[in-house]
């Protein structure tokens, strides 16, 4: 934590800085409503360079309009907004605790690969509690206000040290009274990896949306993985397709009915899944009550008490834990099972409907050198844990506490791959990898070495402290393989013949997608080597381009080429003039390109370039066809010729660049049946009677191109004909 340059916030003092997100900082602050009564709160106050930024401070009144009617206790409350000296603020209630995902993530860390089965439905219910709260609100005049989060994710749900859970940050939330822009239900905003399949359309939401993101934080808490990863595009394509592992498939530990419960929540139509919040926690309720009904929200605090003991015991709070929960916290830390084959499924489990599987994997945090860092990270002190169980077996049962200076030390090694063999200060122990070596002396550094045939042995030095229990975690790698002898000498060597590469897949996507993107590096099409005719031109000169012939159609197109950038356009009736180029391209896009069923133009048309004043002319011929591959754009199917659309180019992280300058692409070229569109940046072009359309970016320079283009695509619903 950083403290703030200035202490004083109007009637708030701020004593520290919590964090500082995209957009907002929050802080831990003092409120005194009168001498000598003070109580703790949470500032979130925009950054100052937001401040002048309507779509943010539109969005941040937003939440304050939703939070403010809200008064839950599973959700944290708010109870000013306002702005001072211009910086906008809410202020809210402290909660003493970490978010769920800090709290899954420190688990992980611990050697803890998911949260047990009753940990995560108990969670998961008191989340859905606030969400079904907010669900069913309605205004002053007795109507629904339809309340969407839309942003269900662990690092917005707080997990207190009494254990509390609750819900926050409403910022994008949805509500019918708002007021803002930024509320839209076709709006895509939150985090893509919880999005619904309706969110990932852009699609009316309500909240079964909300119901979908909470399954996946469920599947994500019992299983240690989300669902659905990758980059964006892909994910969104998995979301709106249903393509994700059951959740036995990845950890059968989890009980049968878990498992329905959460497929159930994660339905691909809004149908199938629970029609509330309450539903969903109802049946979680039910998991809980007929299999762990000894389960209560002071088990959620021991949890956390075993996985913060070391920033609890820095401020000074004791820490008692149950010699039971103990002995079991210690199970938690076994490997996950092989995963279930679907021959071996249980036959008395219910089928549910998924659809095509994709790998993932769990990757966790590798062990640090201790060269590296000045401490390794905090870990469950099983070794004082279990001298402490000893003494307390002479009083019984009760609780035993953790706080106490120790003089020896216990060091945990896992490796991969396990039963490696343990050399410590030069002594080889008749222990194998996975084990502990408890009893060894504090306040001095050992050298550790871990051996297995066929890999390269893994060296360390390891400084241990009194009571410290350490956990070494190393990977020994692969020996590369001896080289092969060299082949005898022969007279007359054969060179293999390498098959020629297959040309790239074309990159489709298909309707409905919200978003999409376009890889300059690829999705290009080179104009030199394209078979487009091509003028030098003199950059001091004017020039007047005609193309010859007939009224050209929308499928003859240019490309102009100065030192300022270069420009793609189609020509049109009246001849183009030209200043400042150097060079000038014209080119004709085929029919069976542009998808359309009319027949091509087959003579190539005449090129006529004329200097201002008429003192030169020069004719050049423009092929009928082009040379251009579909791996080099990207299409749209599935599209109606009877809708409109409206295709909206952005730049995209990193921004696309062309051009030694790295000049900022301006525009695209859009395929469509009736012909070449020129879609500049960050506006929005028209796109009607098309089944399909492609977007691609025009270039002469290959090879000094970087970036990617992020489009987004709506229906337009068009208005209806008045009849005469």
């Amino acid at each position: 934590m950083s403290s703030p340059e200035t202490t004083r916030f109007g009637k708030y003092e701020l004593l520290d800085r919590i964090a500082a997100g995209g957009m907002a900082e929050i802080f831990r602050a003092r409120y005194e409503p009168a001498k000598g009564v003070t109580k703790q709160v949470v500032i979130k106050r925009i950054l100052p360079h937001y401040a002048e930024n309507k779509s943010f401070i539109a969005m941040f009144t937003n939440e304050a309009k939703i939070v403010m009617g809200l008064s839950h206790g599973n959700i944290a409350q708010v109870f000013d907004f306002g702005a001072i000296d211009g910086d906008y603020f809410l202020a809210m209630e402290l909660v003493d605790g970490h978010p769920l995902s800090k709290v899954v993530k420190r688990a992980r860390t611990m050697g803890i690969p998911v949260l047990p089965p009753e940990y995560a439905a108990f969670v998961c219910a008191e989340m859905l509690k606030g969400l079904h709260y907010a669900h069913a609100r309605l205004d002053e005049e007795g109507r629904p206000l339809k309340i969407v989060h839309r942003d269900v994710s662990p690092q917005n749900v707080l997990i207190g040290y009494e254990g509390q859970v609750k819900l926050v940050d409403f910022g994008i939330a949805k509500a019918r009274n708002a007021g803002s822009e930024e509320t839209a239900a076709n709006s895509v905003k939150g985090k893509y990896a919880y999005f619904a399949p309706e969110q990932a359309r852009a699609k009316e939401l309500d909240a079964r949306t909300d119901v979908f993101a909470s399954g996946i934080v469920l599947y994500e808490l019992v299983t240690g993985q989300l669902p659905f990863q990758g980059r964006m595009m892909d994910v969104l394509a998995r979301i709106v397709r249903g393509q994700f592992q059951k959740p036995r498939e990845l950890n059968p530990r989890i009980p049968p009915e878990l498992e329905r419960i959460v497929l159930k929540a994660m339905a691909l139509e809004k149908g199938d899944r629970y029609q509330t919040a309450e539903a969903f926690q109802q049946d979680l309720n039910r998991f809980l009550s007929n299999n762990h009904p000894e389960f209560t929200g002071t088990m959620l605090t021991l949890l956390l008490q075993l996985l913060f003991e070391e920033e609890l015991v820095k401020d000074g709070r004791p820490i008692q834990l149950p010699r039971d929960f103990v002995e079991r916290a210690q199970k938690w830390k076994e490997p996950l099972p092989a995963p279930v084959a679907p021959g071996n499924r249980d036959e008395s489990e219910e089928p549910t409907e998924m659809v095509a599987m994709h790998d993932v994997k769990v990757n966790f945090t590798p062990a640090p050198k201790f060269d590296d860092v000045p401490a390794p990270p905090p870990k469950f002190p099983w070794a004082r844990a279990a001298l402490l169980l000893v003494a307390a077996a002479g009083v019984g049962f009760g609780a035993v506490t953790l706080v106490q200076r120790l003089r020896d030390a216990t060091l945990e090694i896992t490796s991969v791959p396990a039963g490696a063999e343990i050399v410590l200060d030069g002594r080889t122990l008749p222990q194998r990898t996975p084990t502990q070596l408890a009893g060894l002396s504090a306040n001095r550094t050992f050298k550790l070495e871990l051996l297995s045939p066929g890999r390269a042995p893994w060296k360390n030095e390891v400084p241990l402290k009194p009571g410290q229990h350490l956990v070494i975690a190393a990977t020994l790698e692969l020996l590369p393989p001896p080289e092969p002898p060299k082949p005898a000498p022969v007279l007359v060597p054969v060179a293999p013949v390498k098959p020629p590469e297959p040309p790239p897949a074309p990159d489709i996507v298909s309707w409905p997608v919200a978003k999409f993107e376009l890889d300059a590096t690829r999705h290009r099409l080179e104009l030199a080597t394209s078979g487009a005719a091509m003028v030098t031109l003199e950059p001091k000169l004017t020039y007047r381009v005609t193309l010859q012939g007939k009224p050209p159609s929308s499928s003859w197109g240019f490309y102009v080429v100065s030192d300022g950038g270069a420009q793609p356009g189609t020509f049109g009736v009246d001849p183009l003039q030209i200043k400042s180029a150097s060079k000038f391209f014209a080119f004709h896009v085929p029919a069976s390109v542009l998808g359309s069923s009319e027949k091509n133009e087959t003579k190539p048309r005449s090129l006529s370039v004329l200097i201002e004043g008429g003192k030169k002319a020069l004719i050049k011929a423009v092929p009928a066809t082009l040379t251009f591959p579909a791996s080099q754009r990207v299409t749209v199917t599935g599209l109606s010729a009877t809708t409109a659309y409206e295709l909206t180019p952005r730049q995209g992280t990193p921004p696309a660049v062309a051009r030694e300058k790295g000049a900022s692409i301006s525009r695209v070229v859009v395929g469509t049946p009736g012909g070449l569109i020129i879609a500049p940046m960050d506006e929005s072009t028209r796109i009607e009677g098309a089944t399909s359309f492609w977007v691609t970016f025009l270039d002469d320079a290959p090879d000094d191109e970087s970036g990617r283009l992020q489009f987004e695509l709506r229906e337009v619903k068009l208005p209806r004909k008045k009849r005469r």
